[in-house]
């Protein structure tokens, strides 16, 4: 798997504009303090009055200012470590927390394993981004901004939340995996030759998940995309939404914030109310070289 990986150019070009990225966000955050432009008119040298924002993509804003002034590109910048970074760690929260509950139980007896998938099972038909909103729109959507609490609390409360809606599937999972694995005939040897369940997973079963948990935390990363980009659809942006008398609106600069907040201003009388069309983008860019990265996972 390392040799072939090591051989793809494909996923090398994931690793490197992710990469590049990271350092870029956080390059911004360190050196500018997470500064974002905010211009609100445009002048000709001679101090000509031109335009006022939104504006349109020039050489000094690339991808043009929104409604606000703030520069778009700047913003992407600074929003891309909070997409990715909280994907990341919620598709990983989960694997992890999902294994510390499937192993021991993948190694019970069949029928506590049936009484817990019969009690599991029910959350798998729920709408994650129904139970997500109605868990989280009581604590994140804000009517006065100046109770709005602190970043950290509102960041930690979301993500546990996001971390705890994907375990019951994620668990169930690997519990079924375990144990197809423990009815191999290689696994019924050991057994019999006295390995203690420990031994068991260390040795012969835990190289068999590793290719296999690849591949789940990208699905678990597209999943975590998906359902923030749901929410900020029905009004909850990630770390909080403030409404004001203009409407709601983002507390910090996210992706899927930044598309839920646009498209909710969306307007088809200029292409310059077309500013959701800049994190949409980004999202559809950042699924398809995840969809990618998983693929080269998967043929290594």
């Amino acid at each position: 798997m390392r040799r072939t990986l090591i051989r793809d150019p494909i996923f090398w070009l994931c690793v490197s504009l992710l990469i590049g990225l990271l350092l870029l966000s956080f390059g911004n955050t360190i050196f500018r303090d997470g500064q974002v432009d905010q211009i609100s008119n445009r002048y000709a040298e001679d101090g000509t009055f031109l335009a006022t924002s939104p504006l349109k993509p020039s050489s000094d804003q690339w991808l043009g200012t929104d409604r606000s002034g703030y520069d778009l590109f700047q913003m992407m910048i600074e929003g891309f470590k909070w997409t990715i970074g909280v994907c990341m760690i919620v598709a990983l929260s989960r694997m992890i927390l999902s294994l510390i509950i499937a192993i021991p139980l993948a190694f019970r007896n069949a029928r506590v394993n049936q009484y817990l998938k019969l009690v599991l099972d029910g959350f798998l038909v729920l709408p994650l981004s129904l139970v997500a909103l109605l868990l989280l729109f009581s604590s994140l959507f804000f009517t006065d901004s100046t109770v709005v609490p602190p970043l950290l609390n509102r960041v930690s409360f979301e993500l546990t939340i996001l971390i705890l809606l994907g375990l019951p599937s994620l668990s169930l999972y690997l519990i079924a995996e375990t144990r197809q694995l423990l009815s191999q005939e290689f696994m019924i040897v050991a057994q019999t030759l006295g390995g203690s369940p420990w031994y068991r997973f260390r040795r012969h079963i835990w190289p068999h998940l590793v290719p296999t948990l690849t591949i789940v935390f990208m699905q678990q990363f597209i999943q975590t995309l998906m359902l923030l980009i749901h929410l900020s659809l029905l009004g909850i942006f990630f770390a909080g939404t403030v409404a004001l008398y203009e409407g709601v609106m983002p507390t910090i600069f996210e992706w899927s914030s930044m598309f839920g907040y646009y498209y909710n201003q969306f307007s088809a009388t200029s292409w310059l109310n077309h500013m959701f069309l800049v994190p949409l983008i980004g999202l559809a860019l950042v699924v398809f070289f995840s969809n990618l990265f998983m693929s080269r996972l998967e043929r290594a």
